[in-house]
């Protein structure tokens, strides 16, 4: 049995975290350019975490991954990040 991709994803940042000295990352929903809609290169808010929303900011930290949006996303953001932590 494979290990839920998130997780798996959460894990790999915080090994390469750990092995450069770095406590907290940041993944905001943005390019350089504050697009309203990313190109798939900048979307690693969505990747890592699995939440789709279009505005979201994850936090990673060695024991902690936290994501913040607004009020028009709680329901969607609590769906997709339970579903995330268990799926493949």
């Amino acid at each position: 049995m494979t290990a839920p991709v998130v997780p798996g994803r959460i894990a790999a940042l915080r090994t390469a975290m750990r092995e450069r000295g770095i406590a907290a990352c940041i993944v905001p929903t943005a390019d350089p350019h504050l697009s309203e809609y990313l190109p798939a290169h900048w979307q690693a808010r969505e990747w890592l975490s699995g939440f789709t929303g279009s505005a979201g900011t994850l936090v990673v930290t060695g024991d902690f991954a936290g994501l913040w949006t607004d009020s028009r996303y709680f329901s969607q953001a609590e769906r997709q990040l339970a579903a995330a932590a268990s799926n493949s």
